[in-house]
């Protein structure tokens, strides 16, 4: 938000001015609105080349080192190093091991004893943790998920890509604007702002939600357990299957946007020429 809210303003004034600084016509506006949304559209394809990795959690999407699992497949949470330990599987507070999994509990690493309070709390004698200087059941795990080295280094790429984007949409976003106001008679531009309003509330900022989160939902591969029963919020994503499906939609939409801009580019010229 520190970042995109200064470049959006930036953009949207920025499209204003050189609509007053050139003079543009309406059918110029109507190329120029186009020309930056699609330019937009085909940087926003760029997202899919950032990737980050899968959080490693033992049991789920890594398995315990060298052990035999005790359960079933579907849950693969239980092994031979903890068998005897008593974990429950609705509980999840997660530590990290020297190995670099996360495991869903101190007990699910087979940890025997501990030491600190709060955030600097560390586990001793893990009996599922294999550490790279110890063997294994010798080695500890701090509270907390482990890190993931590609998501940090990623990062920076997406935050500039997503900037990029940001400031493009709202270069052309006013010249958006402008066209609506110019292109409908003196009385109804009351009514074309309200009909424009409604219609991004009705087609966009009430369902995006239902159907974005239902295909959110879809890629989530452990789910915490409330207190009361019944399914909590999504502990571990798929993060593949997350990029693939929120991207992916995302980049469906865009492309109907972009021939809508293209058809009105298309009627604008012809109506104005």
């Amino acid at each position: 938000g520190v970042i995109l809210l200064p470049i959006t303003i930036m953009g949207m004034f920025l499209g204003g001015f050189l609509i007053k600084k050139f003079k543009l016509h309406i059918t110029e506006m109507a190329k120029f609105a186009c020309i930056t949304f699609i330019i937009a559209y085909l940087l926003n394809l760029l997202y899919f080349t950032c990737s980050c990795e899968v959080l490693q959690v033992a049991g789920l999407t890594a398995p315990y080192s060298g052990l035999k699992h005790l359960s079933s497949p579907k849950n693969n949470f239980m092994a031979s190093c903890n068998a005897d330990c008593g974990c429950k599987l609705d509980q999840w507070d997660p530590v990290c091991g020297d190995n670099g999994i996360t495991y869903m509990t101190a007990c699910f690493a087979g940890c025997k004893s501990s030491t600190g309070t709060g955030k600097n709390m560390v586990f001793h004698n893990c009996s599922c943790v294999e550490g790279q200087r110890h063997g294994l059941g010798n080695s500890s795990a701090v509270l907390g998920q482990c890190q993931r080295e590609s998501c940090t280094k990623a990062f920076p790429y997406f935050l500039a890509l997503q900037t990029a984007c940001a400031f493009i949409l709202a270069l052309g976003g006013t010249p958006t604007y402008m066209i609506m106001f110019r292109s409908v008679s003196p009385d109804l531009k009351s009514f074309a702002v309200g009909i424009e309003t409604l219609g991004g509330r009705v087609l966009g900022g009430l369902p995006a939600p239902i159907y974005f989160g239902a295909l959110i939902d879809e890629t989530c591969l452990k789910w915490g357990t409330k207190n009361c029963g019944g399914s909590g919020s999504c502990r571990v994503y798929d993060t593949k299957g997350f990029r693939n499906v929120y991207l992916g939609l995302i980049a469906g939409l865009r492309a109907g946007c972009c021939l809508l801009y293209i058809v009105l580019c298309v009627l604008i010229m012809k109506r104005f020429k």
